[in-house]
Parts: structure tokens; sequence; C-alpha cells
């Protein structure tokens, strides 16, 4: 009885020993987790200049805000598109960072930022645009990634 006590000693050390390297191992041989995408559409009407404001408020607003958690490394990138052609979602906005929590970290931070200057008047979007939505995405391999899939330029 005493051996068998030795012997199963012997493995739960060495079990205790190795198991955790082994998973040390396993967690540095996984990939990283793909960038997400945060693709925000919305359905304007864009008449009477409502269309202009909103791409002057974005340019002048929103996008110096979002640079400036760009540069600290909390997202990616961040920027806007309208669509001549599509369906009625005709702005959309995007965010690409590390992952889901870090894009709304980065939202909170920048809506934040912007009522403290701002105020919380209703903004040209919020006018204009009564209907949204959000979706996220995990991205896969592009264009601007090299070969090992790393982004261009890091």
């Amino acid at each position: 009885m005493l051996k068998q006590r030795s012997a199963l000693l012997a493995f739960a050390t060495f079990a205790a020993l190795t198991l955790p390297s082994i998973s040390v191992a396993q967690e540095a041989e996984q990939e990283e987790d793909p960038p997400v995408l945060r693709l925000s559409f919305f359905m304007c009407d864009l008449g009477d200049g409502a269309g202009d404001q909103i791409e002057e408020e974005l340019e002048n607003r929103d996008i110096p805000a979002w640079n400036a958690v760009a540069e600290a490394g909390r997202v990616q990138s961040h920027g806007y598109f309208f669509h001549w052609w599509a369906d009625e979602w005709n702005l959309g906005v995007y965010t690409i960072g590390e992952s889901v929590q870090a894009i709304i970290d980065a939202n909170t931070e920048v809506n934040d930022q912007l009522e403290e200057q701002y105020g919380e008047e209703p903004t040209a979007i919020e006018r204009a645009c009564p209907h949204h939505r959000d979706g996220f995405y995990m991205l896969g391999p592009n264009t601007d990634m090299d070969e090992a899939g790393e982004a261009a330029g890091s």
C-alpha cells in the first residue's frame, strides 16, 4: 500500500509540474484572435442639406476624436461611407479593433468626450437618421495583411 501511495504521489507531482507547461505551450501555439469589424448602418433622409451636415459633422467632430483613440492604439481604424445606389441603409460607420469589448470601450470613450465637448444637443445623424443597427464581425485574411496574417506596416 505504501508503494502505491508513493507511486500515486510521484504521479501527482509529475502531473502538477507537467500539465501547466503543456497548457502554456498550447496557448502559445494558438493563433491570435482576428480583428473585429463593427458596422453601424443608418437609414437617413439626406435631403435639404442633411447629407452635407452629416458629412461635415463626421469630418470635423467625430473623426478627430476617433483618430485620437486610434493613435492611442485602442482601435485600428474608424471611418464612414455613404452610398449612391443600394438599399435604404444609406450611411455606414465602421470601426476595426482587436475585440468587441475594445470597440465598445473606445466607443464609450469617444461618446463621453464628444458629449463633454459639445453637450447633449442632437447630432446631425440623430436628426436625419431615425433608424440604426449595429453588427460585429470577425475579419478574415485581407489585402491589408502581410503573409504572417499581421496588419501591413506593423
